[in-house]
């Protein structure tokens, strides 16, 4: 066997590794990416629930601060999309802000909307936030958040 020929068959061959081996981290680089950018959307909708559970909590609060006028249904507020601006009353008051607030934290979107019904006969309050959620693994466009408070 003469070195001289094996060597001359072999011209290249390293270069043809390097190349693949270039590739295939490539191709690696692109998923760690890929999964990257889906955690990053991820988060996000997991941010925006947290804080609509946040606000729901945060509008039982102001109900219970203030059961024996809550029983009366001040605190009731039609679903409503847009920021509002309510005077006089305190519960007008603490309307508006929360109403400010959630679309402060849940963006400014048409489906980023906030709801207080009452039911007198039970005394029970149900709290409802929506938002968007759509850019989520699997999200709706519109993700819902109940929660009851019996005073």
């Amino acid at each position: 066997m003469n070195p001289v020929s094996t060597l001359k068959t072999q011209q290249g061959i390293s270069l043809l590794e390097t190349m693949i081996a270039v590739l295939v981290l490539a191709i690696g680089l692109l998923g760690v990416a890929g999964l990257q950018t889906m955690n990053l959307k991820n988060s996000q909708s997991a941010h925006q629930r947290t804080m609509a559970v946040m606000l729901a909590g945060s509008m039982a609060e102001r109900i219970r601060a203030n059961a024996l006028l809550a029983r009366t249904g001040v605190y009731i507020l039609a679903k409503t999309c847009n920021t509002i601006s309510l005077n006089g009353s305190i519960q007008n008051v603490e309307r508006t802000q929360w109403m400010n607030e959630l679309k402060l934290a849940l963006g400014a979107a048409a489906t980023s909307c906030g709801e207080v019904s009452y039911d007198g006969a039970n005394r029970i309050y149900t709290i409802v936030v929506s938002w968007d959620d759509s850019r989520a693994l699997g999200g709706l466009a519109v993700m819902t958040l109940r929660q009851q408070v019996r005073i």
